[in-house]
């Protein structure tokens, strides 16, 4: 990531937002939005072979891409939010959740075996779910309510597949990192903050915390330390390692204006690559090519 001339895969009508890249870097899946309904595309690197993944009923979102080539998503109809699986080759969406409860964010685990979401099917408030990648086997792994914003608070997978990083309300203001193993044994609190994001090596763990006209990105160990501030200053937000963990990518208002920034995984050598417009309620905003 050299700041180099930004490139252009997408053309109008609609928003084109949350663009996620395919395991072997050649294509991403993203969201088209067009009036009120919202659909998955996919589109070659270099901007060509554009097509549609899914079709009405209802708008679909925040997409998921599996290393073998199924991509999870949100469909919403009927008034309830429902997870599906697609295969990227054109497949038919397979429903995994049931009505009437919503479930949202899904995030596949590391080898594709297992889905990580957030649903309200037992218990008033969100909690976390895991399922296998077919929809069974469906079991909670939290009690005392998750908090939900797909891209900022959704979980977050350790690259060994062994544990999720979620984000919880703590009193009435305070966001609160938590890690539970996947079978659901051994939650503890990582630290304050969220957005966490896992470094390649698992080793460690990017996050924001945020006061009143203030948020910073820290990093800590997994197995304890105090976090280390990496930025200085300003509205610093979503924290994203480079897949050789040597970067880290985030989006800044430190000059003035909301940009797209990289550091050094230590927080050196900070440089603002492109300005960051358009709609940034709808995420993921930047995502690494993969590897």
């Amino acid at each position: 990531m050299d700041g180099g001339a930004l490139r252009r895969l997408t053309r109008p009508p609609g928003d084109h937002t949350a663009p996620v890249w395919s395991p072997d870097g050649r294509r991403l899946v993203f969201v088209k939005t067009v009036g009120e309904a919202s659909h998955l595309y996919i589109v070659s690197a270099d901007g060509t072979g554009l097509r549609r993944l899914t079709r009405p009923p209802g708008s679909h979102a925040h997409p998921a891409w599996s290393w073998d080539g199924r991509i999870a998503f949100v469909g919403t109809h009927g008034g309830t939010s429902q997870i599906y699986v697609v295969e990227a080759a054109r497949g038919q969406p397979r429903q995994l959740t049931a009505e009437p409860w919503f479930s949202t964010a899904p995030v596949w685990s590391p080898d594709g075996r297992q889905i990580a979401f957030v649903s309200q099917r037992d218990h008033p408030q969100p909690e976390l779910y895991l399922m296998r990648s077919d929809g069974s086997d469906q079991r909670r792994l939290t009690t005392g309510g998750v908090l939900l914003r797909p891209g900022v608070l959704h979980p977050a997978w350790s690259p060994d597949g062994r544990q999720i990083a979620f984000v919880a309300r703590v009193g009435r203001a305070e966001q609160e990192i938590s890690l539970i193993n996947a079978d659901g044994t051994g939650r503890r609190r990582f630290s304050t903050g969220y957005a966490p994001a896992w470094s390649p090596d698992g080793r460690r763990i990017t996050f924001v915390v945020a006061r009143v006209g203030d948020a910073q990105i820290y990093a800590a160990d997994v197995e304890g330390g105090d976090p280390t501030p990496l930025t200085p200053g300003g509205i610093n937000l979503l924290p994203a390692w480079s897949p050789d963990g040597r970067r880290i990518a985030f989006l800044s208002s430190r000059n003035g204006d909301l940009a797209l920034w990289v550091m050094q995984a230590d927080g050196s050598d900070p440089r603002r690559l492109a300005p960051a417009a358009g709609d940034l309620s709808a995420l993921p905003v930047a995502a690494w090519k993969p590897r």
